[in-house]
């Protein structure tokens, strides 16, 4: 199967023949003033806790059989939020005590361009499919629209962490209901050429700087033509700690002006005992040179 390499800072990502994605580096270096900024050094209205009603024992859903269970304050009623020494200043703890992530609230992107940083230390490790990240509006089998930045070990040598993982169950593209892309990391062979392979950045005794770009106007696509899951949507950078990680595609619906943003839980899985500091939300797509700028400023 016939792999290509673009030239620059980024290389293109490939999976099962996932077609080249575009270099972002040609904008200046100047970091943008985030839309939404969360510094976590005291509590704030716009960060409250949430949980998923039914949650079981397990700290997962009863029943998830037509889909997830959006997380609300409701359920969370009694659960208050902690705050300990991070990065800088103070930070998010979730703890995992019970069930329960957090709520970024106010955040509105409309369909368009985004970019979300933030730093996260994940004491224990993470489990598969657990939500670092997470934003979605419909969770039902039929109409699911989400982004996850989450593990998967399921998918052998080209898995681990992080992973994008999105969904449109509604888009319809090349004959096929449903966008469900996903990439992980990306590296280059001896030959030169872009390929998919295993990583895991996430760190259980250090911080780790986190970045998910996401643009709208520009095609990031998933897999070859006529295989299975055919994607061309937006196209989507990951960078840990200032420096390229993975690239692929993130499905464009998944994001509205309706969507909900999270912290540490989804509509599905064990929730992130994690800590998290200065998460920034912007209505753009970063440089490269813009994330790298932003890592110096901040480490």
């Amino acid at each position: 199967m016939m792999k290509k390499f673009l030239s620059g800072v980024l290389v293109s990502a490939l999976v099962l023949g996932t077609v080249s994605v575009v270099n972002p580096t040609t904008a200046e270096a100047a970091v943008p003033k985030p839309a939404y900024t969360f510094d976590m050094n005291k509590a704030n209205k716009n960060v409250v806790a949430v949980a998923r009603k039914g949650d079981t024992s397990s700290m997962k859903p009863a029943d998830v059989k037509n889909g997830g269970v959006m997380p609300t304050t409701a359920a969370a009623k009694g659960i208050k939020l902690k705050y300990v020494k991070g990065k800088h200043g103070k930070a998010l703890y979730l703890d995992r005590s019970k069930s329960y992530g957090a709520q970024l609230k106010g955040v509105n992107l409309g369909s368009g361009s985004w970019s979300v940083s933030f730093w996260v230390k994940i004491p224990n490790g993470m489990g598969d499919f657990s939500a670092v990240f997470f934003a979605g509006t419909d969770l039902t089998a039929k109409g699911a629209k989400w982004v996850s930045i989450t593990q998967r070990r399921d998918l052998g040598d080209i898995g681990g962490s992080p992973v994008i993982w999105s969904r449109d169950a509604k888009a319809v593209y090349d004959g096929n209901k449903g966008e469900f892309p996903w990439y992980c990391k990306n590296g280059v062979d001896k030959k030169g050429e872009a390929k998919w392979e295993k990583g895991t950045a996430f760190d259980t005794k250090n911080w780790v700087h986190v970045v998910l770009t996401v643009n709208t106007k520009k095609e990031g696509v998933y897999n070859e033509k006529g295989n299975e899951g055919y994607t061309k949507s937006a196209q989507a950078f990951t960078y840990i700690n200032g420096k390229p990680y993975g690239n692929g595609a993130v499905s464009k619906g998944a994001i509205s002006s309706k969507t909900k943003f999270f912290l540490g839980l989804n509509g599905w899985d064990i929730p992130m005992k994690a800590y998290y500091d200065d998460v920034k939300i912007w209505k753009k797509a970063l440089t490269a040179k813009q994330v790298k700028a932003l890592y110096k400023a901040e480490k």
